[in-house]
């Protein structure tokens, strides 16, 4: 399994409708669709699918494995939450199907492995829009944290090209933005 290293991921509020970026991606890139309604992220599934397949970029659904499965999406992104559920494990029996899952401190990091993951995005990296006020882990912190990991971890929270040169590229597998996309 080839685990992306770049996502973009969508946003209800800050981008709610991925689609006009896709082609701002590189090829193997990766969307993260992260829309809580599942008719809404089945509608847009079901767009947008069909339209990053074309130009080489892989999709995962935020949550929901069976939707995932029913749309030809190429896997599923679970929240810290989700994974900190007791037993929660995500086995497909579909080749390449790719898991990443959210983590937000050291613990997460393991719960992520123990729930399935292939990758983790490991965040905030730095201050972000995504959550005003929110305590960022900051460089240091990130960096030990992604050292600690047996998993390949994704920057993600506040990155931007201008900062993402400070991340020790050793370290990390790879980066996940919002805006940083289009900005």
């Amino acid at each position: 399994m080839v685990v992306p290293r770049f996502y973009l991921l969508s946003d209800p509020i800050r981008l709610p409708d991925p689609g006009l970026l896709l082609d701002q991606l590189p090829r193997g890139a990766c969307v993260i669709l992260r829309h809580r309604d599942p008719s809404v992220l089945n509608t847009l599934a079901r767009r947008i699918i069909p339209q990053a397949h074309r130009l080489g970029l892989s999709v995962l659904l935020s949550e929901h494995v069976r939707l995932a499965l029913k749309t030809g999406a190429d896997g599923v992104h679970v929240s810290q939450k989700s994974t900190q559920r007791q037993h929660m494990r995500i086995t497909v029996a579909k080749p390449g199907f790719i898991v990443t899952a959210a983590a937000h401190d050291r613990r997460a990091l393991w719960r992520a492995g123990e729930a399935g993951a292939d990758a983790i995005l490991l965040s905030p990296v730095f201050p972000t829009a995504s959550h005003p006020g929110a305590q960022a882990l900051g460089l240091l912190r990130f960096m030990a944290l992604a050292r600690l990991s047996p998993l390949p971890i994704i920057a993600l929270g506040g990155v931007r090209f201008a900062n993402a040169r400070r991340i020790n590229i050793s370290a990390v597998h790879g980066f996940a933005a919002i805006e940083s996309w289009h900005t």
